[in-house]
């Protein structure tokens, strides 16, 4: 049976305007694609993580030859605790964890297996990619959980991923006559496979299309 979900997605998009931006683009850097997606989790995007993204460009600057070792010995010269404070002036948490110890250790992740830049993990097939992050960083860094990591994968340049949060589950539940259940592997991967599927109509990758949705559910609402 065809899940009519796709289709109703795409009714969705059409009724309220929704478009991709022509802005997307993504990080030059590892680096900061990591700090992005970690300092994301539970904080609003254009008042913490975008700020906190200068802050860090101002210390170590976004090209793509930058690398996580570089952010993994700038972290350990000052600590983690001085380093929330002073250079990113973030002490928010992930399960219990500074952020900016989730960030580092994740940047350490990838030195141990080899990834040194953004260009090292584009390299990498999409299997092994996968492989790395949904299960193996999922497995070792605490913090990282599967929406967290499908989020990293297209930060870093897997655009076929999407972030299934609580922003697009919301949305979600608002098209069709289900409730989407935040965290549910079923319903995460009926979300994606939507996505998927109209992107490919619209000429455009999940990540793109997942922004645009992110950006509409995050704009405030008539009414409220």
């Amino acid at each position: 049976m065809t899940d009519p979900l796709p289709a109703q997605l795409s009714a969705f998009i059409q009724t309220h305007g929704i478009r991709v931006d022509p802005d997307f683009s993504l990080h030059a850097s590892g680096v900061h694609s990591v700090v992005n997606c970690v300092f994301s989790a539970q904080a609003r995007f254009e008042v913490v993580v975008l700020p906190l993204l200068a802050r860090l460009n101002d210390r170590l600057p976004e090209v793509p030859g930058l690398t996580f070792q570089a952010f993994v010995e700038d972290v350990d010269s000052l600590g983690v605790q001085a380093y929330a404070k002073e250079v990113l002036c973030n002490r928010q948490q992930l399960s219990g964890r500074l952020k900016v110890d989730v960030a580092r250790d994740v940047a350490a992740f990838f030195v141990r297996h080899g990834v040194q830049t953004v260009g090292d993990f584009r390299l990498l097939d999409d299997e092994t990619a996968e492989q790395l992050v949904l299960v193996e960083l999922v497995q070792e860094v605490r913090g990282i959980g599967p929406t967290l990591a499908h989020y990293l994968l297209w930060l870093m340049g897997r655009e076929d991923h999407v972030k299934v949060d609580s922003l697009l589950t919301r949305l979600f539940a608002r098209i069709g006559d289900w409730q989407p259940r935040m965290g549910n592997d079923a319903d995460r991967a009926r979300i994606t496979a939507a996505i998927r599927a109209v992107a490919a109509e619209l000429g455009t990758t999940p990540a793109r299309l997942d922004n645009a949705l992110w950006q509409f559910e995050s704009r405030p609402k008539e009414g409220k």
